[in-house]
């Protein structure tokens, strides 16, 4: 078939023999060696006939004339190999062949652009637009990645144009260009547009990397944000085949309601935008919300329906809050100190008087003591330090007490005071503070190491059973009486009350069960002994009972494969319940054959643990991975599956730095594409224009993209004129431009638009094809259709050859159907 692109010249082709003469016959076939002498000449072995390939092409694009036309060497074919040489050169040196290279090779080489031929300042011109627009799209490349605002209350004085008044100090040039009236490129709705292309690049990276690892975990999240909209985060976890851990976050969507069959409408809406597969899906991973974990209607239920090979995991995170939060509640001396210094924190946190009171007390009293640190019932890993700082300040805070009861007149507030004094002086709350802190660093500790971004599942239960182990190992009487006498060694340094013994109460009624006689504490020793091992007892069952999970117990089956495996041990039941389970991830046989394998190469090498096998993986060389293939990929199942929805948090943070009290009026477009620039800084920076010269031969784009449906296809109105007859815009890279546009306007572009089969309502905006169009490098205003042209915009402004090639070379994937 041809093709205007190259000639077909085959080298090793049998090339069929014909007959020449009739008194004597001889045999003769088409020659390879002709390719060399004669560079224009074109086969067809399906026919045996040579073409030449310059002359077909003009002839197709009109560029010869009839009257010249060569019919032997562009319709008819030649096939007289006895007088081959002879036929080449006289046609090389035929009016139509020459025409055919004038008008095909050397004008093209030697001609330039029209305007620049009409005019030399227009190619100075068109150099200097497009070093300004590189400043532009530098300067909100910059602003982004560091989350500082573009604009503000009056345009001219926000952060990016004074950036760029800042760089026209050295670059008179940007001066100039901002004194412009128009066509300045520096428009808010410009500005969203640059915004737009880079964040979608960057998720184009990211839906790429998620592709290639195949698997990946869901994690989702929910917060309010400044103007008091909900918004809902999604974040796709991902190991590569280095074994490293990616957490990468993929945007906000704001929602009207936060039940189920919304969030999981977002979910599935966000995989149809990046083009993945719920298939590959392996793990999910939210907080213990009822719209979240609801066993019958909940986000984690209705995807499990769709995919029961997606495990879901409780939060490890909020289920350590939510088990300290079980354990504080249910002791009421843990309960009553909480209490007592969430009131110290409002006291002073509350009131910039008090605070700076405190402050002047200590660097009298104590001044080598760290600061008092404020009890947040919401953060997670502050608990301790703020009972720590108690403990360091002790002192100073009664005496705080005493100087804020002489200053305050209110009532109320004089009232709070004297509580929160009168409890400071009960050993209750010492004692109370004491043991909460002992077993409050211990949850503190493991709540930090679990939101460490690499930490899985597997390795998140390991820490857990370690702070469980080490919690049971203070429950202990010896345990105990070093920390009383600890306790009662520091009441010389404070004014508190000496333990005492309760009152003897008789029991209500109601509790008086009947079974036996009642057991007071003989002394006040033995009081605060129950009350130890009373805290110790409800930690460390809520963390059991809040770590043990419905989910984990079908994902641990891959850990004890590759763990027990290891270690010598019998794997057989395991690997039964792993192929059983998940079914066709693995290749059995090739699976039983590397476990075998294993288990010899790591006979002496002592692993033991999750860790240990990674360890072990990474050492080895890309090829000896291979080796272990299956194996890899069942330590890859185990992998993915987060300890903590810790990257979803820590998105609500950026999210608070970005939209605050002044940026409410924010459109979510906006919002979301600036924390994509923001959260993936690391990859900001190579967020950069194409350039002429990185696009390697512009006219010969065949073979980018195998799937790119065929010519016929789509609209002749999507064909790159005058490009390659076999380079297409497909109807995938339609809908790219489509998720990603400002406004949507369904009757005001044409039918073509429209991406087909996937949703009427979304239609290609004006303004994306206008932002198509500024970063072009060649506009030819009759060249294209005229539904390339962008309406109400500019009449010269039109989409070129060139950026339909860009739109090509940037899809994600090519549906045909």
């Amino acid at each position: 078939m041809f093709k205007m692109s190259i000639p077909n010249q085959p080298r090793n082709f049998a090339f069929p023999k014909r007959t020449f003469g009739k008194k004597k016959p001889e045999q003769r076939s088409f020659q390879s060696c002709w390719f060399d002498s004669f560079t224009w000449l074109h086969y067809d072995e399906s026919r045996d006939l040579a073409f030449c390939h310059l002359c077909m092409a003009a002839k197709k694009l009109g560029k010869i004339g009839n009257t010249k036309v060569d019919g032997s060497f562009i319709s008819d074919g030649f096939s007289k190999w006895k007088a081959g040489t002879e036929k080449f050169r006289k046609h090389e040196k035929s009016e139509c062949h020459k025409e055919a290279v004038e008008r095909l090779v050397t004008l093209p080489a030697t001609t330039r652009d029209v305007g620049e031929m009409l005019s030399a300042g227009h190619a100075k011109e068109k150099a200097d637009n497009r070093k300004q627009l590189l400043q532009i799209l530098r300067s909100i490349r910059f602003l982004a990645r560091q989350g500082i605002a573009l604009r503000g209350h009056d345009d001219d004085e926000g952060n990016f144009m004074q950036l760029l008044q800042h760089h026209g100090e050295t670059d008179s040039s940007i001066l100039a260009w901002l004194e412009r009236k128009r066509d300045k490129f520096v428009a808010p709705d410009i500005q969203n547009e640059i915004l737009q292309l880079m964040a979608l690049r960057i998720l184009r990276k990211v839906a790429s990397d998620i592709k290639t690892n195949e698997l990946y975990t869901i994690m989702a999240d929910e917060t309010t944000d400044k103007s008091n909209r909900e918004q809902v985060v999604v974040v796709f976890r991902h190991v590569d085949e280095d074994l490293n851990v990616h957490e990468d976050f993929v945007g906000f969507h704001q929602v009207n309601s936060i039940d189920a069959t919304t969030l999981t409408s977002v979910i599935e809406d966000t995989l149809l935008r990046m083009n993945l597969s719920l298939s590959q899906c392996r793990g999910q991973c939210y907080d213990g919300a009822s719209n979240m974990t609801g066993a019958k209607r909940g986000v984690a239920t209705n995807i499990l329906a769709k995919e029961e090979r997606a495990v879901f995991t409780h939060c490890y995170g909020h289920a350590l809050n939510l088990a300290v939060g079980d354990c504080v509640r249910q002791c009421k001396l843990l309960r009553d100190t909480m209490d007592t210094v969430h009131e110290v924190s409002k006291l002073i946190k509350y009131s910039p008087k008090r605070d700076s009171t405190l402050q002047t007390l200590k660097e009298e009293m104590s001044p080598d003591t760290p600061g008092f640190r404020v009890l947040c019932p919401t953060r997670w890993t502050v608990r301790a330090a703020s009972l720590c700082s108690v403990l360091d300040n002790y002192t100073v805070l009664q005496t705080l007490w005493d100087t804020c009861y002489e200053q305050t007149k209110d009532s109320e507030i004089r009232s709070r005071i004297v509580g929160v004094r009168s409890q400071m002086e009960s050993f209750d709350l010492f004692f109370g503070v004491h043991l909460g802190y002992i077993i409050l660093r211990h949850t503190d500790n493991l709540s930090r190491t679990l939101q460490q971004k690499d930490m899985s599942a597997s390795e998140g239960q390991a820490v857990a059973s370690m702070t469980v182990e080490t919690l049971t190992s203070k429950r202990s009487d010896d345990a105990f009486d070093k920390f009383w006498v600890d306790v009662n060694s520091q009441l010389d340094d404070v004014d508190v009350g000496e333990p005492v013994v309760p009152r003897r109460r008789k029991m209500p009624k109601r509790y008086d069960v009947g079974t036996g006689a009642h057991e007071y504490p003989a002394t006040a020793r033995d009081r605060y002994r129950q009350v130890y091992f009373e805290a110790f007892d409800l930690v460390i069952a809520c963390i059991k009972d809040r770590f043990d999970q419905p989910g984990y117990k079908t994902y641990r089956s891959l850990q004890d494969l590759l763990v027990c495996c290891a270690c010598g041990g019998d794997y057989a039941t395991h690997l039964r319940s792993v192929m059983d389970f998940y079914r066709d991830d693995f290749n059995e046989q090739a699976l039983t054959t590397q476990l075998e394998t294993y288990q010899v190469a790591v006979r002496d090498k002592k692993v033991k643990t999750i860790t240990d096998i990674v360890t072990f993986f990474r050492d080895l060389s890309p090829e000896s991975r291979l080796f272990f293939s299956e194996v890899m990929r069942v330590l890859r199942h185990v992998l993915v599956m987060p300890a903590t929805n810790a990257t979803s948090e820590r998105s609500f943070s950026g999210l608070r730095r970005l939209k605050t009290y002044l940026r409410t009026s924010m459109t979510q477009e906006r919002l979301t594409h600036l924390m994509t620039l923001h959260v993936h800084s690391w990859l900001v920076w190579s967020v950069d224009r194409l350039q002429k010269d990185s696009v390697p031969d512009v006219y010969k784009p065949v073979g980018l993209c195998v799937d790119c449906v065929q010519k016929d296809s789509v609209p002749d109105v999507y064909k790159p004129v005058g490009l390659c007859g076999q380079l297409t815009v497909c109807r995938r890279t339609v809908f790219l431009m489509c998720i990603s546009q400002l406004t949507c306007v369904k009757d005001s572009v044409p039918d073509v638009y429209k991406p087909v089969g996937l949703c009427g309502q979304l239609t290609v905006c004006r303004r994306t094809v206008f932002l198509m169009c500024i970063s072009q490098l060649t506009c030819v205003k009759d060249s294209v259709p005229d539904v390339y042209k962008p309406v109400d915009l500019c009449g010269q402004l039109t989409v070129c050859r060139r950026t339909v090639f860009l739109m090509c070379i940037i899809q994600l994937t090519c549906v045909v159907s």
